[in-house]
């Protein structure tokens, strides 16, 4: 039976964006699991995908922060099989640290927290870069007594913890990247702008100042279903998908198509059930860290080369795991970075995983990447 866990709040205060924009009164929501040793020689920051969480272990039916988005698949932790006494991410060993990114909806100040008016943030709250995710949970760490610690980054979290290894090399400890690279894909850029537009384009999205009770909820199910697409293996898509048939259309379907073959009746269903999880504006300003990143402009580098001597002289070691069914981030881009950072003196290991489940492998399957972590956790520990 799994553990119950409850989020803790950290109150950041006035947090000023790389835009120059300042929020009051932002906080961060997080959680941990384990015993923090010292002063966090037994760390590990564990940095959650696109739309997930900081909820990644046990079982948290209760959010107050994140209101009606707190759906029930919210309330087991999204690792389960990865996270746990005896597990790869052990918490006899570790103590390991999630903290809900900036301008999401599960308890981190965003879009749909209150403004100083009284009324949602919504359009006026700022757009946000894997830079200002980075100095946040950093303000985080430091309060819980974190000196050091390891990063483990799966899709979107690789690449805050990219950003945040080259602002902050010395406090890094050793780095995991899974599913992740340093230069996001062309077409998942072009799917991201797919995605804002099926958003801002339904008449609910108001500009963006819509009431949290009539949401923009058609937009934001056509952008999932949009970029659903890249998160599995198109070629096992069919498979799963024909499982359940044809569903009966219900309220759970937007209005605007009725599934004629179980594959649409999936792909609806994944972006119906979506849009009752999270809010419009704050899947906008997460996916635009995507579109918008650039690691060597994010952490002030003149080059990627330099980027990667901060890693080298720090002494961080790397783990990458490709994929080879991902369609975010393909075997060749984390081939790429891997190399690159061989070149300029990392110690960058690299695995491939064969899988015919794609981007979302990393939570479908982590018995694939159970030994490799285990082992380079041990390794570096060890040193």
């Amino acid at each position: 039976m799994q553990p119950h866990t409850k989020s803790k709040n950290f109150p950041l205060g006035n947090f000023r964006f790389s835009s120059g924009e300042e929020v009051p009164n932002c906080c961060l929501a997080y959680e941990t699991y384990g015993t923090l040793k010292g002063r966090g020689e037994n760390a590990l920051l564990l940095l959650h995908a696109l739309t997930g969480s900081h909820h990644a272990f046990g079982i948290n039916p209760d959010l107050p922060e994140a209101g009606n988005f707190w759906q029930p698949e919210n309330f087991t932790g999204w690792w389960e099989g990865m996270i746990g006494p005896g597990k790869p991410l052990d918490t006899d060993k570790y103590f390991i640290v999630c903290i809900n990114y900036l301008g999401s909806c599960y308890g981190s100040t965003g879009p749909a927290s209150p403004a100083p008016d009284g009324s949602p943030w919504g359009s006026r709250f700022p757009m946000i870069t894997a830079a200002d995710q980075a100095h946040a949970q950093v303000q985080l760490l430091q309060a819980l007594g974190i000196e050091r610690f390891t990063i483990v980054g799966p899709s979107m979290g690789g690449l805050v913890g990219l950003v945040l290894a080259a602002l902050y090399p010395e406090r890094i400890r050793s780095m995991i990247l899974i599913g992740a690279g340093h230069k996001p894909l062309i077409e998942q850029k072009l799917s991201v702008f797919e995605q804002t537009l099926a958003i801002e384009l339904d008449p609910r999205f108001r500009h963006g100042l819509y009431p949290l009770n009539d949401p923009p909820r058609d937009g934001l199910a056509l952008a999932r279903i949009i970029c659903h697409k890249l998160f599995v293996n198109q070629s096992g898509l069919a498979k799963r998908s024909g499982k359940g048939g044809v569903r009966p259309v219900n309220g759970d379907f937007p209005a605007w198509y009725r599934p004629q073959t179980s594959m649409e009746s999936y792909m609806l269903h994944q972006g119906a059930k979506f849009s009752l999880r999270f809010d419009a504006n704050a899947y906008i300003r997460i996916v635009h860290m995507w579109t918008d990143y650039d690691l060597r402009q994010q952490v002030g580098a003149k080059s990627l080369r330099e980027v990667f001597s901060r890693y080298a002289q720090a002494g961080i070691p790397f783990l990458l795991f490709s994929i080879n069914t991902d369609g975010c981030f393909s075997p060749r881009t984390v081939e790429s970075l891997h190399r690159a950072l061989q070149r300029n003196g990392v110690d960058s290991r690299h695995v491939r995983v064969r899988s015919a489940k794609g981007h979302d492998s990393f939570l479908l399957e982590p018995a694939l990447y159970e030994q490799p972590l285990v082992e380079f956790l041990d390794s570096v520990t060890r040193n």
